[in-house]
């Protein structure tokens, strides 16, 4: 339980939602191939470590749990982002 209680508070947090989009929306001005997701990746796991230890000062087991499940919610939001993205170029 206590798990998937973290991934939903990291999935609705707007800071953390805000921090993803802007990543994602600079790694799509690289012009160089393969670089863009090289950077969306390494912003997507310094994300997911900046929250627990240096936001939120967490320390210990707790803390390494919370980055490890930040990744998956920060590759989720990078997904829903990337979809919605898609879906307003194929209707709009």
């Amino acid at each position: 339980m206590l798990l998937t209680a973290i991934v939903i508070a990291q999935i609705l947090d707007p800071l953390r939602i805000v921090l993803v989009g802007v990543a994602y929306f600079l790694s799509r001005l690289v012009e160089r191939p393969g670089m863009g997701w090289f950077g969306l990746l390494a912003a997507i796991a310094v994300i997911a470590a900046a929250f627990p230890f240096v936001i939120f000062g967490q320390s210990g087991d707790i803390a390494w749990t919370a980055a490890a499940v930040g990744v998956i919610s920060n590759a989720l939001i990078t997904a829903v982002l990337a979809g919605l993205l898609r879906l307003q170029r194929r209707f709009f």
